[in-house]
C-alpha cells in the first residue's frame, strides 16, 4: 500500500519505521531536515530506510495518510493536506484528544475518515529516533462508527507489519476512553515531573488520577457507550503497562511547547457544560497545566 504518515513526532516516527519495510511510504513533516532512515528501540527494535519529504505533492496517489500531529494542529494540517489528497485517500488519526476525527470529517466526509487510538509508549529522543517505552494496545475504526472494507484492509497492514490491532464499530467509545485515561495520568505526569508508573505508586496521585477518570466517565456516558472496564480501572492499567514512559505532556513542558490539555482535560470540561454535568477536578488540572504552560510560552 502507498502510504504517507503525516507528522515526524514520536508516533509518526514509530509509524514510519513500523510500515517502511513493506509499503511504499513517505514521511511528511513541515520542517527540513535530512532524515534517510528512523529508528525505534526499546520494546520494539527496528531500523528503516524512509523517504522525508516537505512536499505535499508527495500525497498525491497514497491510499492511506496517518495523521499524527498534536491535536491542535490537526484543522491547520487539514487545511494544509486534504487538496492534495486523491479522492480514494483514506485518512486515519491516530491522535491524541476529541475532535480530531470531527475536523477531518468537514473536509473528507465521514467516508474516508478512520479513528484510532494506540496505548502504547514513544518517547522522541531526536530527529528520527524514538524510543518504544511500553506496551499497550491498538484498535481503529471507521468514524464515528460502523463498519468499512477499507478498515479490514489497514488493520491487515498493521497486524503484518507486527502491531496488532482490533477493529471496532465503536471507535468514538475507544476514543473517549482513551481521553479519560489520559485525562487522570497526562495532566498529573506534567505537573509532578514523574513518570507513569510513578503515578500509581503514590496513593494520593493514585487516588487523584481515578477521581478524575470517573469524573470524564460520567460526562462520557451521556454522548457515547464506552467500552472495555470502568476508565478508573483502564488508566491504573496503563500507567502499570508504561511505567516507564514520560508521557508526551510531560514532554511537552520539558521542552517547553504547548501541550495537549485543551484536547484533553479541556475537551472533557467543554462536553460537561453541554450535558449539564459538573467536572471541577478536570477543571483543576486544566487550570494548574495552562498556568505551568503560560508561564514558559
Amino acid at each position: 500500500m502507498r502510504i504517507a504518515v503525516i507528522g515526524p513526532g514520536a508516533l509518526g516516527t514509530f509509524m514510519a519505521a513500523l510500515f517502511a519495510g513493506e509499503n511504499e511510504l513517505v514521511l511528511l513533516g513541515r520542517r527540513e531536515m535530512e532524515l534517510e532512515q528512523v529508528e525505534v528501540r526499546g520494546r520494539t527494535n527496528i531500523v528503516s530506510k524512509i523517504r522525508y519529504s516537505t512536499d505535499l505533492g508527495e500525497l498525491e496517489g497514497v491510499e492511506l495518510g496517518i495523521l499524527c500531529t498534536k491535536s491542535y494542529d490537526t484543522r491547520c494540517a487539514m487545511e494544509m493536506i486534504h487538496g492534495h489528497m486523491g479522492s480514494d485517500t483514506s485518512l486515519l488519526s491516530l491522535q491524541n484528544g476529541l475532535n480530531n476525527e470531527a475536523v477531518m470529517t468537514e473536509y473528507l466526509g465521514d467516508d474516508r475518515v478512520m479513528g484510532g487510538v494506540t496505548t502504547h509508549g514513544f518517547m522522541r529522543t531526536e530527529d528520527g529516533k524514538v524510543v518504544h517505552t511500553g506496551t499497550g494496545y491498538t484498535v481503529i475504526g471507521r468514524y464515528p462508527g460502523g463498519v468499512s472494507s477499507m478498515v479490514d484492509r489497514v488493520a491487515g497492514i498493521f497486524n503484518l507489519a507486527g502491531l496488532p490491532v482490533e477493529v471496532t464499530d465503536n471507535i468514538y467509545g475507544h476514543i473517549w476512553n482513551k481521553v479519560i485515561v489520559n485525562s487522570g495520568i497526562n495532566p498529573l505526569t506534567a505537573l509532578t515531573g514523574l513518570k507513569n508508573g510513578e503515578v500509581i505508586r503514590i496513593p494520593h496521585l493514585q487516588w487523584l488520577m481515578e477521581t478524575v477518570c470517573r469524573e470524564g466517565a460520567n460526562v462520557a456516558r451521556h454522548e457515547v457507550e464506552l467500552t472495555g472496564e470502568e476508565p478508573a480501572h483502564c488508566a491504573a492499567v496503563v500507567a502499570r503497562a508504561t511505567a516507564e514512559n514520560v508521557s508526551s505532556m510531560l514532554q511537552d513542558v520539558r521542552n517547553r511547547r504547548r501541550t495537549e490539555i485543551d484536547c484533553i482535560n479541556g475537551a472533557i470540561i467543554e462536553a460537561g457544560a453541554r450535558v449539564g454535568v459538573e467536572t471541577p477536578f478536570n477543571r483543576c488540572l486544566y487550570s494548574l497545566v495552562k498556568a505551568l504552560e503560560s508561564s514558559y510560552l
